[in-house]
């Protein structure tokens, strides 16, 4: 018995060591010290907006200034970076998003459309699904990005097209909303959805014109087929979490975001986070079945530096773009097969939304709340008034999620409120034409998302893309909205445009501060983590070129993160 004891304490050991050896293989330490120099510090703190220089000791920075200065504070084998003109900033923080979606090419078809993709037609979506069977044998086939509005057909694949796929494997196609999607025969079997089911509150089934389901799926339909087709294997899902932290670190992303996260979706991130499998940092929010468990101890998170929990995320509407946005008028065109007064729908009634609000709110937690319509975005702030009237003294200030069709009357509302407005300005790009001509006509097109009336009533807005629904491009998201101009060159509503200062505060220390984390990252001052991105010029002045900007390193407290792994001849010991 002694000898199988010390056997089973052996192998625990190994095992043990195993474990710590991974950890540290993807957590390295930060440098003793860090000088950067020779190029523009921009702060994004008002008291010293530009340094020449900075100190970093052990990925906390400690000082600014002139470089001979600083390099007397630090022994000769300090890491020294020379910038070589360019310029060193605070990371890209994600207001909202989904990480790791973008990391779906990894596994699944991307059937984005331009200009984000190259998906033209439904018959191409079909062959680069069967292209995917014969890579992937097994399992479900998986699409995202598709959109309706942009492919020849002008509508979504069918049940019986999916169906050509495969007759025996689940098949999703997912709308580029996140809000919808299209199930094969064997999907809807495998989700035990009969023909006869009914429409729950919040979403609904499309059927051909004799009753039959046509595959196609909305809102709280598809929630719950949505989150169990991307439920991945431990391998698929770590595929994908390598592909996403790469592409956002090139980007100079330091700071992800998990914007709607179901228990599911946190039990299968949690191997990765115990083991710092992700180099960013990431916000985590629960939604109200996860917050829930969380809150009675059923549901626990990992504890690090890297790992945040965020507010708790509630939904009031859908898309736009996939009409089941909330509107209080009416769409500017609809498919022929709908009412010609057709509004949208919201995904929770008033009464329920104000009993989530008010639940989490006086529980002192945070609350986000996803509304594109302005009838959903009334919804939200009168849940907030509510629960604010409910529990006076908790002031943690609530998040309106998208808030693009944002009126004059609820922007006020929202700043008496101390409501934090998160736009998805990413949308005068990738669908302001479709907006402008489609979904909601040309004069509540031209006001989407109101950064600048939102900034003359001085309320602090951050900027998202609610990635992987458009890729996260910070740069884009500052160009897009000091420019306001749309994917065919069209300029849609230059009255709601703010300068290029405004627009970095929206994605770096108003983004912290909407996190809640403003005394950790954000700005490049004294006693802050070393979350950094240095470009190759100055994005203040360059940013109607932003795709000519180049990353030439992402930092995260002071660990060079990308290029990941590779000597730079930028970086020497002197």
């Amino acid at each position: 018995m002694k000898i199988w004891l010390w056997v089973l304490g052996a192998v625990l050991a190994v095992v043990l060591v195993g474990l710590a050896g991974v950890y540290r293989w993807f957590n390295p330490p930060a440098p003793p010290a860090q000088l950067f120099f020779n190029g523009t510090v921009v702060t994004m703190d008002p008291a010293q907006p530009e340094a020449s220089a900075m100190l970093v000791k052990r990925g906390e920075i400690v000082a600014l200034g002139e470089v001979k200065v600083l390099r007397q504070q630090v022994s000769r084998d300090v890491q020294v970076i020379d910038l070589e003109g360019g310029t060193l900033m605070p990371g890209f923080i994600d207001a909202h998003g989904h990480f790791p979606g973008e990391g779906l090419s990894a596994v699944a078809v991307d059937a984005n459309s331009p200009p984000i993709g190259d998906l033209y037609s439904i018959d191409t979506l079909l062959e680069r699904l069967r292209l995917l069977a014969q890579r992937r044998p097994e399992g479900p086939l998986l699409a995202y990005g598709f959109d309706d509005t942009t492919i020849g057909e002008q509508r979504y694949p069918t049940r019986d097209e999916l169906d050509t796929v495969s007759d025996s494997r689940p098949v999703m196609v997912m709308h580029i909303s996140g809000h919808l999607g299209v199930l094969n025969s064997a999907g809807l079997a495998a989700m035990s959805i009969p023909e006869e089911v009914p429409d729950p509150q919040g979403g609904f089934y499309g059927r051909d014109a004799d009753g039959r389901l046509n595959g196609l799926l909305a809102e709280t339909a598809f929630s719950p087929v949505r989150a169990s087709m991307l439920a991945l294997s431990g391998m698929d899902g770590l595929r994908v979490l390598n592909r996403a932290s790469h592409q956002y670190l090139a980007r100079g992303i330091t700071f992800a975001q998990n914007g709607l996260a179901d228990p599911a979706s946190l039990r299968a991130l949690k191997p990765a986070l115990r083991l710092g499998v992700i180099p960013l940092r990431l916000s985590l929010w629960p939604d109200a079945e996860a917050e829930t468990l969380r809150g009675s101890g059923a549901l626990t998170l990992p504890g690090s530096d890297r790992i945040h929990l965020g507010p708790v995320k509630l939904v009031a509407d859908g898309s736009l773009q996939g009409y089941t946005g909330f509107l209080s008028e009416p769409y500017y065109t609809v498919p022929e097969d709908y009412p010609p007064d057709y509004l949208g729908f919201p995904t929770l009634s008033g009464a329920d939304l104000t009993e989530q609000v008010t639940r989490f709110h006086c529980q002192d937690r945070q609350v986000a709340i996803h509304a594109n319509g302005d009838a959903a975005i009334t919804l939200a702030l009168d849940a907030v008034a509510a629960a604010r009237q409910q529990c006076p003294t908790i002031r943690k200030p609530p998040v309106l999620i998208h808030a693009q069709t944002s009126t004059t009357a609820q922007l006020e509302r929202m700043k008496a409120l101390e409501v934090i407005p998160s736009f998805f300005n990413a949308h005068v790009y990738y669908w302001g034409d479709r907006h402008r001509d489609i979904f909601l006509g040309p004069e509540r097109a031209r006001r989407i998302s109101p950064l600048a009336e939102a900034e003359q009533l001085g309320l602090r807005f951050t900027l998202h893309a609610d990635s992987p629904i458009v890729p996260y491009q910070p740069l884009l998201m500052v160009s897009n909205a000091v420019h306001r101009e749309t994917s065919s060159g069209a300029t849609l509503g230059a009255g709601q445009s703010v300068n290029v200062e405004r627009a970095l505060q929206a994605v770096t220390v108003d983004a912290a501060r909407q996190l809640g984390v403003q005394d950790r990252v954000g700005q490049l001052r004294v006693g802050m983590l070393a979350d950094l991105v240095w470009l190759d010029r100055d994005p203040r002045d360059n940013i109607a070129q932003w795709r000519d900007i180049q990353v030439r390193g992402t930092w995260i407290g002071g660990v060079r993160r990308y290029p990941d792994g590779v000597e730079d001849p930028a970086l020497s010991a002197q």
